[in-house]
């Protein structure tokens, strides 16, 4: 007598549902990674900027003996571009033989939630 072996309807239905359960946990793992690599980048712009600015100001210091008295003197005199659509750019001047202060932030866009418009 031979015997043939037929698997139960409920092995396959388990099988499908452990496959659409993988897929799903695969999908959201790439939006998380893709979600830090986005931060990532905004965070190494921002650091290129601030870089920028500061390798201007220096040279600057090296030809004129003074730190400039603004960011605009850096545009015009030395070449410095900022994309000010996309930061927000913060130059405080101490002294004209001090590092002046600098920071760069991201230009925060409103998506009209419930408090923008």
């Amino acid at each position: 007598m031979v015997r043939v072996f037929r698997p139960k309807k409920t092995k396959g239905a388990i099988k499908m549902i452990a496959f659409v359960a993988v897929v799903i946990v695969l999908v959201f793992l790439v939006f998380i990674g893709l979600g830090n690599l986005s931060t990532t980048q905004s965070d190494k712009q921002l650091e290129i900027a601030k870089d920028a600015i500061m390798r201007a100001a220096i040279q600057c210091y090296a030809l004129e003996s003074q730190f400039p008295p603004s960011l605009q003197h850096l545009v015009d005199n030395y070449g410095l571009t900022l994309d000010e659509e996309k930061f927000i750019y913060h130059y405080r001047v101490i002294g004209s033989n001090m590092v002046p202060e600098i920071r760069v932030f991201p230009v925060e866009v409103s998506t009209g939630g419930l408090f923008g418009g």
